[in-house]
Protein backbone atom coordinates (compact mmCIF):
# COMPACT_ATOMS: atom_id res chain seq x y z
CA UNK A 1 0.00 0.00 0.00
CA UNK A 2 2.86 2.39 0.85
CA UNK A 3 4.38 1.81 -2.60
CA UNK A 4 1.08 2.86 -4.17
CA UNK A 5 1.16 6.26 -2.43
CA UNK A 6 4.82 6.75 -3.33
CA UNK A 7 4.10 6.09 -7.01
CA UNK A 8 1.00 8.25 -7.06
CA UNK A 9 2.67 11.23 -5.35
CA UNK A 10 5.80 10.96 -7.54
CA UNK A 11 3.76 10.81 -10.72
CA UNK A 12 1.53 13.63 -9.52
CA UNK A 13 4.49 15.97 -8.97
CA UNK A 14 6.12 14.98 -12.26
CA UNK A 15 2.85 15.81 -13.97
CA UNK A 16 3.16 19.51 -13.09
CA UNK A 17 4.58 21.38 -16.09
CA UNK A 18 8.00 22.73 -15.18
CA UNK A 19 8.48 20.52 -12.12
CA UNK A 20 11.34 18.51 -13.65
CA UNK A 21 13.20 21.68 -14.58
CA UNK A 22 12.51 23.12 -11.12
CA UNK A 23 13.88 19.97 -9.49
CA UNK A 24 16.98 20.06 -11.69
CA UNK A 25 17.61 23.72 -10.87
CA UNK A 26 17.08 23.09 -7.15
CA UNK A 27 19.62 20.25 -7.15
CA UNK A 28 22.16 22.26 -9.17
CA UNK A 29 21.82 25.20 -6.78
CA UNK A 30 22.22 22.93 -3.75
CA UNK A 31 25.36 21.39 -5.27
CA UNK A 32 26.69 24.89 -6.03
CA UNK A 33 26.10 26.01 -2.45
CA UNK A 34 27.92 22.91 -1.20
CA UNK A 35 30.79 23.65 -3.60
CA UNK A 36 31.14 27.23 -2.32
CA UNK A 37 31.22 25.89 1.24
CA UNK A 38 33.87 23.37 0.24
CA UNK A 39 35.84 26.15 -1.46
CA UNK A 40 35.81 28.08 1.84
CA UNK A 41 37.53 25.16 3.58
CA UNK A 42 39.94 24.74 0.68
CA UNK A 43 40.86 28.43 0.83
CA UNK A 44 41.53 28.20 4.57
CA UNK A 45 43.74 25.15 4.02
CA UNK A 46 45.64 26.81 1.16
CA UNK A 47 46.27 29.91 3.28
CA UNK A 48 47.00 27.81 6.38
CA UNK A 49 44.66 29.82 8.60
CA UNK A 50 42.14 28.52 11.12
CA UNK A 51 39.56 30.04 13.44
CA UNK A 52 39.44 27.10 15.86
CA UNK A 53 42.38 25.77 17.93
CA UNK A 54 41.62 22.15 17.00
CA UNK A 55 41.71 22.99 13.30
CA UNK A 56 44.97 24.92 13.68
CA UNK A 57 46.54 21.96 15.49
CA UNK A 58 45.17 19.37 13.04
CA UNK A 59 46.21 21.17 9.86
CA UNK A 60 49.30 23.02 11.06
CA UNK A 61 47.60 26.33 10.45
CA UNK A 62 47.92 29.73 12.09
CA UNK A 63 45.20 30.37 14.64
CA UNK A 64 43.41 33.65 13.98
CA UNK A 65 40.60 35.56 15.65
CA UNK A 66 39.54 37.11 12.33
CA UNK A 67 39.03 35.65 8.87
CA UNK A 68 41.64 36.12 6.18
CA UNK A 69 40.33 38.55 3.49
CA UNK A 70 40.26 35.79 0.84
CA UNK A 71 38.26 33.50 3.12
CA UNK A 72 35.94 36.37 4.05
CA UNK A 73 35.22 37.01 0.34
CA UNK A 74 34.17 33.38 -0.17
CA UNK A 75 32.05 33.51 2.98
CA UNK A 76 30.27 36.64 1.70
CA UNK A 77 29.47 34.84 -1.56
CA UNK A 78 28.14 31.90 0.45
CA UNK A 79 26.04 34.14 2.71
CA UNK A 80 24.57 35.79 -0.37
CA UNK A 81 23.52 32.34 -1.59
CA UNK A 82 21.91 31.66 1.78
CA UNK A 83 19.97 34.92 1.49
CA UNK A 84 18.74 34.37 -2.08
CA UNK A 85 18.50 30.70 -3.00
CA UNK A 86 16.02 29.52 -0.32
CA UNK A 87 13.58 32.27 -1.31
CA UNK A 88 13.94 31.29 -4.96
CA UNK A 89 13.26 27.63 -4.13
CA UNK A 90 10.07 28.57 -2.28
CA UNK A 91 8.83 31.02 -4.93
CA UNK A 92 9.77 28.61 -7.74
CA UNK A 93 7.87 25.73 -6.17
CA UNK A 94 4.81 27.91 -5.61
CA UNK A 95 4.98 28.99 -9.26
CA UNK A 96 5.15 25.37 -10.43
CA UNK A 97 2.27 24.25 -8.19
CA UNK A 98 0.07 27.19 -9.21
CA UNK A 99 0.67 26.52 -12.89
CA UNK A 100 2.11 29.87 -13.99
CA UNK A 101 2.81 30.11 -17.74
CA UNK A 102 5.35 27.42 -18.56
CA UNK A 103 7.58 29.46 -20.87
CA UNK A 104 7.92 32.26 -18.33
CA UNK A 105 8.56 29.72 -15.58
CA UNK A 106 11.26 27.99 -17.62
CA UNK A 107 12.99 31.26 -18.50
CA UNK A 108 13.01 32.37 -14.86
CA UNK A 109 14.24 29.02 -13.54
CA UNK A 110 17.08 28.80 -16.06
CA UNK A 111 18.01 32.48 -15.76
CA UNK A 112 18.15 32.42 -11.97
CA UNK A 113 20.15 29.20 -11.83
CA UNK A 114 22.65 30.30 -14.48
CA UNK A 115 22.97 33.75 -12.89
CA UNK A 116 23.70 32.29 -9.46
CA UNK A 117 26.34 29.97 -10.90
CA UNK A 118 28.15 32.86 -12.58
CA UNK A 119 27.53 35.16 -9.59
CA UNK A 120 29.53 32.94 -7.22
CA UNK A 121 32.52 32.83 -9.54
CA UNK A 122 32.30 36.58 -10.19
CA UNK A 123 32.05 37.34 -6.47
CA UNK A 124 34.95 35.09 -5.46
CA UNK A 125 37.16 36.39 -8.28
CA UNK A 126 36.13 40.04 -7.77
CA UNK A 127 34.80 40.38 -11.32
CA UNK A 128 32.80 43.56 -11.80
CA UNK A 129 30.48 44.34 -13.51
CA UNK A 130 29.64 40.61 -13.82
CA UNK A 131 28.89 40.23 -10.14
CA UNK A 132 26.33 43.05 -10.22
CA UNK A 133 24.86 42.00 -13.56
CA UNK A 134 24.33 38.39 -12.50
CA UNK A 135 22.85 39.48 -9.19
CA UNK A 136 20.45 41.68 -11.15
CA UNK A 137 19.45 38.82 -13.46
CA UNK A 138 18.72 36.63 -10.44
CA UNK A 139 16.71 39.38 -8.72
CA UNK A 140 14.75 40.08 -11.91
CA UNK A 141 13.98 36.36 -12.27
CA UNK A 142 12.66 36.23 -8.68
CA UNK A 143 10.60 39.39 -9.21
CA UNK A 144 9.14 38.02 -12.46
CA UNK A 145 8.20 34.72 -10.81
CA UNK A 146 6.56 36.64 -7.99
CA UNK A 147 4.53 38.76 -10.41
CA UNK A 148 3.43 35.65 -12.33
CA UNK A 149 2.29 34.09 -9.06
CA UNK A 150 0.30 37.17 -8.08
CA UNK A 151 -1.32 37.34 -11.51
CA UNK A 152 -2.20 33.62 -11.31
CA UNK A 153 -3.70 34.03 -7.85
CA UNK A 154 -5.75 37.07 -8.79
CA UNK A 155 -6.89 35.77 -12.20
Amino acid sequence: MNEFFTNVSSNLLLGFPGFRLYALCAVLLAIKMFAVGFYTARTRLRLKVAMNPEDAARFGAELSTTEHPEVERVLRAHRNDLENIPSFLIVGLIAVLLGVPVLGLQICLIAFTAARMVYSVAYIKGMQPWRSLTFGVGALSMFTLSVMIIIRILA
